[in-house]
């Protein structure tokens, strides 16, 4: 097994297995209904679709990682296999965290210059969505340069 493929390999799996422990505490704890009642202004429509897009990337990241973790765990790397996971993470977790598919949010190309966040929602998320993406943005931007490789594939 390449030395440097498993690194890759483990530190993914690391950073994923990080994402999802953040979003699965938030989940469990958050509700539309506690967001919205802390801050009445709030779009309660708006806030169940961002709150929906963040469960699906919770289970993109789940399954990423569980797909990893099988095969770090086997005897000999897959080339192919781990390209192919490598492929899905960057596609189904990176790509929908920076691009969601309803549009909740965008990136904005220009954060990085003007030192601040990078994604900017819709509408006004609250705090606590707003932490929460501060929480995870800088993992999904290093996993996308890490998998950037990968766009064209």
């Amino acid at each position: 097994m390449s030395t440097q493929l498993f690194s890759q390999a483990e530190q993914i799996y690391k950073q994923l297995q990080e994402i999802e422990q953040k979003l699965t505490c938030f989940l469990n704890e958050k509700s539309v209904t506690s967001i919205v009642e802390q801050d009445k202004s709030l779009n309660d429509e708006y806030i169940g679709a961002v709150i929906k897009q963040f469960r699906f990337l919770e289970v993109y990241c789940m399954e990423g990682k569980n797909a990893l973790k099988r095969l770090i765990r086997s005897e000999t790397l897959d080339i192919n296999m781990l390209e192919k996971i490598l492929k899905g993470v960057y596609h189904k977790c990176v790509n929908q965290f920076f691009s969601p598919k309803d549009d909740l949010w965008y990136e904005d190309s220009r954060a990085s210059y003007r030192d601040k966040r990078s994604i900017e929602f819709q509408a006004d998320p609250g705090d606590d969505l707003l932490d929460l993406t501060q929480q995870i943005e800088p993992t999904f931007q290093d996993l996308r340069e890490q998998l950037d490789y990968l766009e064209a594939v």
